[in-house]
């Protein structure tokens, strides 16, 4: 087999971190078909982020760079005609455009044949679901309403249209799939080696994970957003690590709470979210799928809206939230996860 890149680009909740991980799972597999799926510059988990970031020329530290495309060169050339798939959702992101071209160029020195592979969402969904995990994971947010407001350049994230032509330019192949009923049902997996870019994967075991980090309630959501203000303070950030494990905190004491999942659009805000997509939906479901977009993602109804502040919450929903909140930063102090920075001295 002629070497070759398959890139999938993600998008963010599509599915990518279980595709990531079938990959590792299978990676001999995957090498017995044909298809390298580098161990470097990749998390135990699958994620590619950091090599597309060293092959995009996106990290400032050149010495870490150097080292992860002399691994990424290593491993190539110890598997001279696999096909190659890198996969990160990162490059999806208005961060990463400016890394496009020299992504295919670095790729370019050893294939000029490089596929993207794009799964899209309907956009409204999909910001919620964005937003969600951003704050389960305790990342600073603004309000949901500011979150999802369309920047000084037009509407671009989750444009998926402008995101094609910006690979296309680049000089990728394109490919995508929608993540849709079918593709819920069937799972990500077999979508995604149904493409012609991956069909050969198609006789690769094919069981993927049932979805194991479900986003958190709405509820959760706010107690999520209390302990990144008690350790962090109120606009203030931390390292992923630390995150992480907070985050298993509160989704551990937050079982109690009601399940109700997070919605921040109004009717309102849905109508208007889609209207500023339509048009380019339109164009890119007919390109790719032959259908309209609402027959592939037809309009849900608003049935609640999720406060995004514990202001907005009853004093019993406050309550329940900040005990909550409690519970996981007590546990994080007990067990050394946190400390408490002793006050300075008068003096």
């Amino acid at each position: 087999m002629a070497r070759r890149f398959i890139v999938h680009v993600g998008a963010p909740k599509t599915g990518t971190s279980a595709f990531q991980e079938w990959a590792v799972r299978n990676r001999s597999a995957l090498l017995d078909a044909g298809f390298l799926y580098p161990e470097a510059g990749a998390t135990r988990l699958g994620n590619h982020a950091a090599m597309v970031s060293a092959l995009g020329g996106a990290i400032e530290d050149e010495q870490r760079s150097a080292h992860l495309l002399r691994v990424f060169d290593r491993e190539l050339r110890a598997h001279p005609d696999a096909a190659v798939i890198l996969s990160a959702e990162l490059m999806t992101t208005l961060k990463f455009m400016p890394n496009m071209t020299r992504l295919n160029r670095a790729l370019g020195h050893h294939s000029a044949d490089a596929t993207v592979v794009l799964v899209v969402r309907d956009q409204v969904e999909w910001r919620n679901s964005c937003f969600a995990q951003a704050r389960e994971m305790l990342t600073p947010l603004p309000r949901f309403n500011k979150y999802v407001n369309v920047g000084k350049h037009g509407p671009r994230g989750g444009n998926w249209d402008f995101l094609e032509q910006r690979y296309r330019r680049a000089g990728f192949r394109f490919e995508t799939i929608a993540f849709d009923k079918r593709v819920r049902e069937i799972g990500i997996v077999a979508a995604l080696t149904a493409l012609p870019s991956l069909s050969d994967l198609a006789s690769v075991a094919q069981e993927e994970r049932v979805e194991a980090n479900p986003t958190a309630s709405a509820l959760a959501l706010l107690a999520a957003e209390q302990v990144r203000a008690a350790v962090a303070g109120p606009t203030g950030a931390m390292d992923s690590l630390l995150r992480q494990r907070l985050a298993a905190l509160v989704r551990k004491h937050a079982t109690d709470l009601p399940p109700t999942r997070f919605n921040g659009f109004t009717e309102a805000m849905a109508d208007e979210m889609r209207g500023i997509f339509r048009e380019s939906n339109e164009v890119f479901a007919q390109r790719h799928f032959g259908t309209s977009w609402q027959t592939l993602f037809p309009p849900k109804a608003i049935d609640h809206v999720s406060p995004d502040i514990i202001d907005d919450l009853t004093p019993a929903e406050q309550d329940q939230v900040r005990a909550v909140a409690g519970r996981a930063v007590i546990e994080a102090l007990e067990t050394g996860l946190i400390r408490i920075a002793p006050e300075p001295l008068p003096g």
